[in-house]
């Protein structure tokens, strides 16, 4: 389950640049419900009231449908926590009237593990089932609480990559998936995509999909990276295939391309070291996020218990950085 913690007052300060007084004196004659109280003091605030004040403070891109992509060649850099966590942390500030469809794209399953603590059973209908006509929509999506939707996955995802073999069922594959999601959740609707470390026909169908699909919706490709030579390089893989595969089926459509580091540890501590490290890959340097997220116990803790960085404290370091990095997409050549 992805549990939905309440935002603090803290929090949407430091999204807005306003004083802490000035956001809790807003909230405060909330009724019950909207926000949460202990000794009368407001400790906890809802989605839809997050929502409806970062819309009247001028913060209103949450409004937008979107397709977020995750990927790296190299394993371990972050792509299945970073799925999790910015699925959680979107849910805490975008009204629950809004879905957020959840796909686990990669065969080992590991974003569906954390959910559900297994894989899909082979009973069930996943991805493949829709791509090959065998399945709908809604067979294939497992609802969650706070209008979550999740897409589970199992082995049996492999063998996509014998029925996306030719060049026009990569290109349109996915492009129907998503297309069928917003016709039947609407133009307010969240999908975040986790993906396996490889090159596969699903990453690149995927890619493919977000840039033929209508320019009004956020799509954006996120990049993980660990601060090593491995990780860096998996990223510039991953680009790469993105400019082959605009330049294969001559893609028009402009779509955000952010790398950032995960879990950056204590050897590396400012923005010139991590500059430092990159400097030498201008592709890197391109599309590299202000947005680290640091190296937080909170991490370690939520893999190990299935949960997300919010769960516990929504005030660790990986929760405010996975904050502003959800903030950064949203808001990118926006602002």
């Amino acid at each position: 389950m992805i549990h939905v913690s309440e935002v603090k007052v803290s929090e949407i300060a430091k999204i807005t640049g306003q004083d802490k007084s000035i956001v809790s004196k807003h909230f405060k004659n909330y009724p019950s419900g909207m926000v949460k109280r202990v000794n009368n003091r407001v400790v906890g605030i809802s989605p839809e009231s997050v929502n409806e004040y970062l819309k009247d403070s001028g913060y209103n891109y949450f409004e937008q449908a979107s397709i977020i992509l995750l990927a790296n060649i190299c394993g371990g850099v972050g792509k299945t926590t970073g799925t999790n966590n910015i699925t959680s942390g979107l849910r805490r500030v975008v009204h629950r009237d809004h879905p957020i469809i959840a796909i686990d794209a990669d065969p080992q399953a590991s974003f569906t593990k954390h959910v559900f603590s297994e894989m899909a059973p082979d009973k069930d209908l996943l991805l493949i089932d829709f791509l090959e006509g065998r399945a709908s929509i809604e067979d294939i999506l497992t609802p969650l609480d706070n209008n979550i939707w999740f897409l589970k996955s199992n082995l049996n995802q492999a063998f996509i990559e014998r029925i996306l073999s030719k060049p026009q069922d990569i290109k349109n594959s996915m492009l129907k998936l998503y297309n069928a999601i917003f016709e039947k959740f609407g133009n307010t609707t969240k999908i975040i995509q986790d993906h396996n470390p490889s090159l596969n026909s699903i990453l690149a169908s995927s890619i493919c999909a977000i840039h033929q699909i209508n320019p009004n919706i956020l799509r954006a490709l996120l990049i993980p990276m660990r601060s090593d030579s491995y990780a860096i390089n998996g990223a510039q893989k991953v680009l790469r295939e993105h400019e082959i595969l605009t330049e294969t089926f001559s893609l028009s459509g402009e779509i955000d391309v952010h790398c950032y580091f995960s879990c950056m540890d204590n050897r590396v501590s400012t923005v010139t070291q991590v500059l430092d490290i990159t400097k030498d890959n201008k592709e890197i340097v391109k599309h590299l996020s202000p947005v680290i997220i640091r190296f937080s116990d909170e991490v370690h803790k939520s893999i190990a218990d299935s949960i997300n960085v919010y769960t516990k404290s929504p005030n660790n370091k990986a929760a405010v950085d996975f904050n502003e990095l959800i903030h950064h997409v949203f808001s990118y050549k926006k602002s």
